[in-house]
């Protein structure tokens, strides 16, 4: 009788919306608290780096702050698709655009922005993806890798709803506007939530976040 009502208390705070939980109890890292400050008393939106609201469904590029990089989608092994996430820092080119999806990504506003509390899905969204490919451009997190000292890379291959495939995005602790941490959330516990770094070049769950940017993809740039 007790694992029955601990399993059904589990799944009522998995249900309950996520706004109500701040975004400290997410990962042991310093960060700032989300606040609600925006008209309708939500958690304010994520912005870019152009100060505005990231929006669901469209184009962005992640930019590394600190180290002035972009994230790129590549080949890291033998496979049919690229399914490798790498940071290269400087200038080298335009990053490989992403889209960002909340559980119910249809919704109209003030829900079709990302904010800080959400969970949400990552997907690449590259024109050169092959048709083959198009359906494998959800970011995850690999299991341990044996040859990298059982270290979790995020590679490609997630669900889009899947809760496997959630991550969030939180405010950094840093002077800059506009800079975020991503952290990997694949259950609805709040104590589950670990820091995407990156072990070079590769992105990967360490305990040392990498400070993100996001900017938007104009359609000139396409």
């Amino acid at each position: 009788m007790k694992s029955i009502f601990s399993f059904l208390l589990l799944t009522t705070f998995c249900l309950l919306p996520f706004v109500a939980f701040s975004s400290t109890f997410t990962s042991t890292n310093s960060i700032l608290l989300p606040t609600t400050d925006d008209i309708n008393g939500l958690p304010v939106p994520v912005q870019d780096l152009d100060g505005d609201p990231v929006k669901i469904g469209e184009e962005y590029i992640i930019h590394t702050l600190l180290s002035n990089g972009k994230i790129y989608l590549i080949y890291v092994e033998n496979t049919t698709c690229p399914n490798g996430i790498i940071e290269i820092s400087g200038y080298y080119k335009e990053g490989t655009p992403v889209k960002f999806f909340t559980k119910n990504p249809t919704r109209p506003a003030p829900f079709n922005v990302v904010r800080e509390t959400n969970d949400i899905n990552i997907m690449f969204s590259d024109p050169t993806t092959t048709s083959l490919c198009v359906n494998e451009t959800v970011w995850k997190v690999s299991d341990p890798d044996i040859k990298a000292k059982g270290l979790r890379f995020v590679v490609t291959g997630g669900t889009l709803g899947n809760i496997s495939s959630w991550f969030k995005i939180e405010k950094f602790k840093t002077e800059r506007p506009g800079s975020y941490k991503l952290t990997y959330c694949p259950t609805c516990s709040i104590n589950d939530c670990e820091d995407v770094g990156v072990q070079v070049p590769r992105l990967a769950l360490t305990n040392k976040p990498l400070s993100f940017g996001f900017k938007k993809v104009k359609k000139s740039d396409a």
